[in-house]
């Protein structure tokens, strides 16, 4: 490891985050709502209580594939953006560009500003707001030709005013540099992590449940598929660390001790929440669209309980969009050193050496979304072109290990390969097939997506928008 590397990446990011911060913005990163509403759908679907660990055990195993793989493509290139970083060097920066447009527009955008709104759903349930309340009515019009025109009324709702404001606020917090970031990260992990082990140890503490509900029986609804998908939607976040790669001191053994012990930790807590959710739901009161976190908190300790529970997805969806709102602009930052996107998006701050610019984009087009509610079904319709890029990327490890013959002791290698990547990708693939033939329309709209990118790309490049040079 050189000086360097230890202290500053070489392209003006400064390396402050260790082992656990890095890790913390794993696990914030991974733990949302769906644990607490997805557990439902599965238990109905496999009929079984093992069935239903076993699932939830191979959406681990998957996660645990990718962030092997990610690892040793992050002590390859331990520089900031993630899978642009990796798709740009194997592939070109046609899919660096690809991937790295779509993230900023609605990977982590649209993302972010749902999570906000769900945080602002949940914490009125805590302290008993009405988040559908109109604080304020803007009336819009656009003229047109002749005597048409276009208009409508923005109305800003506490829920969309809550949601804005978080948004903000963190994005001015993470602002003042990684060193601050990682810190909030970590205290955040730690209260998430905390509370979950103690909602699990005091549920089993009550002695309200019955055991045979782990092991029960009943009738399934046989949607295997469906469950495994919804299942790796919960995990998904397990890459966080790698868009950081540029702030990680010693990322060539920092990152994969993250990515793999933020994982790790994610998928033991997730199997404890099953367990103690079967332990508690009686094995025919499961219905699959029940949030099933309340439900069971509620018989364990009553209305308290649901109300903590309320408490504990607030907190993890806070600090979802922390780390969205920390990760996201490292990658536009690591496109606008390549000439990929704005110049502007390569600033950094003064004091804590963040890319400020691309943050304060980020932030702008979220609340944007927010206050407009034009997100839902960018979400729907880019997910699978997320889970493509996540593919790709994975699939890249095989192409680095054929190109570069020999490794050096700082290069992390993937364990199981080349059955680690095989496994991820298989699963990715028979998702996404299933996607096309269950609901074609936001699948296939995610293919287009791509092709949308694809053509962006060369029109820019032959009007001399974009460098012709590559990555070296």
């Amino acid at each position: 490891m050189t000086e360097n590397e230890s202290k500053t990446s070489g392209n003006g990011l400064r390396r402050a985050l260790g082992v656990w911060a890095a890790a913390a913005f794993v696990v914030t990163n991974m733990i949302g709502t769906g644990i607490f509403t997805v557990p439902a759908f599965v238990r109905t679907a496999t009929g079984s209580g093992l069935a239903t660990l076993g699932v939830w055990a191979l959406g681990g195993l998957i996660a645990m594939s990718g962030a092997l793989c990610y690892a040793e493509l992050a002590t390859r290139m331990p520089d900031a953006g993630g899978e642009y970083q990796y798709l740009s060097h194997i592939y070109g920066k046609l899919w660096g560009f690809v991937s790295g447009w779509i993230s900023f527009l609605v990977g982590f955008s649209a993302a972010i500003a749902a999570s906000s709104l769900g945080a602002a759903n949940y914490a009125a349930e805590v302290f008993h707001w009405d988040v559908q309340a109109a604080v304020l009515s803007l009336p819009w019009q656009i003229p047109l030709p002749g005597d048409l025109s276009f208009g409508g009324t923005l109305t800003i709702t506490q829920g969309s005013l809550l949601a804005s404001l978080l948004i903000a606020g963190l994005a001015l917090f993470h602002s003042t540099g990684v060193r601050h970031s990682g810190k909030l990260q970590t205290i955040i992990a730690s209260l998430v992590v905390g509370s979950i082990i103690l909602l699990v140890f005091a549920g089993f503490a009550t002695g309200r449940g019955q055991w045979q509900g782990v092991v029960q029986t009943s009738s399934s609804s046989g949607l295997w598929w469906v469950a495994l998908i919804q299942v790796s939607f919960a995990y998904s976040g397990w890459n966080a660390a790698s868009y950081l790669a540029g702030e990680v001191k010693d990322p060539r053994h920092t990152l994969p001790r993250a990515l793999i012990g933020g994982t790790l930790i994610v998928t033991v807590l997730y199997l404890a929440l099953n367990i103690l959710f079967l332990y508690t739901i009686p094995a025919d009161a499961w219905k699959p669209d029940v949030a099933i976190g309340k439900q069971a908190a509620s018989l364990l300790f009553g209305e308290t309980g649901a109300t903590f529970v309320s408490v504990i997805i607030t907190l993890t969806i806070l600090g979802s969009v922390s780390a969205m709102t920390a990760a996201g602009p490292r990658v536009y930052y690591a496109m606008a050193g390549d000439g990929l996107g704005p110049s502007i998006f390569r600033r950094l701050g003064k004091q804590g050496g963040a890319p400020t610019a691309s943050i304060l984009a980020q932030s702008i087009v979220a609340i944007l979304l927010v206050l407009t509610g034009e997100f839902g079904n960018l979400l729907t319709y880019v997910g699978s072109a997320l889970s493509l890029m996540a593919a790709l990327t994975v699939a890249g490890v095989w192409i680095v290990s054929y190109r570069q013959k020999t490794n050096g002791p700082t290069i992390f290698r993937t364990p199981g390969y080349p059955v680690t990547p095989a496994l991820f990708l298989l699963v990715e693939l028979v998702v996404f097939a299933q996607g096309l033939r269950t609901n074609p329309k936001p699948t296939g709209a995610a293919l287009l997506t791509i092709l949308a990118g694809i053509i962006i790309f060369y029109v820019s490049r032959a009007f001399g928008w974009l460098p012709d040079e590559e990555p070296a």
